[in-house]
């Protein structure tokens, strides 16, 4: 790893570039969450929407409302742009955020490339790139002391998203046996640009692969046989396949919207999204 600073690139654009501001809007998105908080030794994994925040943010808030955030969490998500390595985990020491500098899991990081050599160090891939940036300053204000490993995923092949997530659930399941608990959280939206109601159907299609947990069905619906614009798809094929690799989790959606909820236009919509794995056995526990 370097030493070197990852700069905001989304900041004053996908969400308040001012600190006071952006921890009054992220806060007021969190404090909309309901119910009881899981403990973070009660679920695994969150998968979060990463749009603007006055689009995504209320259904990110109750995501990560729903939860109590270990100090170490790691993140994957799409390449939009398309720079560097295919699968990149970010470099640098720090993620600057206006709330704070965000230090990097460094053990989690080296956990990571020392699991399969196709996950490869290299800022390219995070210097432009929005979709994790925008969910760090809700991880900040829910726990201020947490560090992050960032991954990117640009490959769509279905064989490297097993590859990555068993990677994955190496490197996860190494550090836990030294005690340490991770926390996994995927960012994707849903359907991209089509009319309200064809575009939820789109959105349900997804999510019924996604609760299924079947990574392989998963990647073929969405990319394959339904054409959904699901930009998260590999990171969340990924995730998939290193839950299954995991303890058992049990998926719930916590919260789901589109962008026409923010100011009414649906003629033309993104779909989003909160869904949270739980711990099987506790999830089974709190049922009973």
């Amino acid at each position: 790893m370097s030493g070197s600073v990852r700069l905001p690139a989304a900041a004053g654009l996908f969400y308040e570039g001012d600190a006071r501001a952006l921890r009054a809007d992220v806060e007021g998105y969190l404090s909309a969450a309901r119910g009881p908080r899981l403990p973070a030794a009660a679920w695994r994994a969150l998968l979060l929407p990463h749009a603007g925040h006055v689009y995504s943010g209320g259904i990110c808030g109750e995501g990560v409302g729903a939860v109590e955030l270990p100090s170490t969490v790691l993140l994957i998500g799409p390449n939009h742009h398309g720079e560097g390595a295919a699968v990149a985990l970010s470099d640098a020491a720090v993620w600057e955020s206006p709330l704070g500098d965000v230090p990097v899991a460094r053990a989690l990081v080296e956990e990571l490339v020392a699991a399969d050599p196709m996950l490869r160090l290299d800022g390219r891939a995070h210097r432009r790139e929005h979709s994790l940036e925008v969910i760090v300053p809700f991880l900040q204000a829910a726990r201020p002391d947490v560090s992050i490993a960032c991954l990117s995923l640009g490959e769509p092949d279905l064989d490297v998203c097993l590859g990555v997530g068993r990677a994955v659930a190496r490197a996860v399941t190494r550090l836990e046996a030294g005690g340490e608990r991770i926390a996994i959280v995927v960012s994707s939206d849903l359907n991209h640009y089509l009319p309200r109601e064809k575009n939820r159907a789109k959105d349900d299609r997804a999510l019924d692969a996604l609760l299924g947990g079947d990574p392989v069905e998963l990647f073929e619906r969405v990319l394959v046989r339904e054409r959904i614009s699901m930009c998260g798809i590999l990171a969340a094929t990924a995730l998939l396949a290193a839950l299954r690799n995991l303890p058992p989790t049990k998926a719930r959606l916590v919260a789901r919207g589109d962008s026409g909820d923010a100011f009414g236009d649906t003629s033309r919509v993104v779909g989003y999204a909160a869904v949270l794995w739980e711990s099987r056995k506790i999830a089974g526990e709190m049922e009973s």
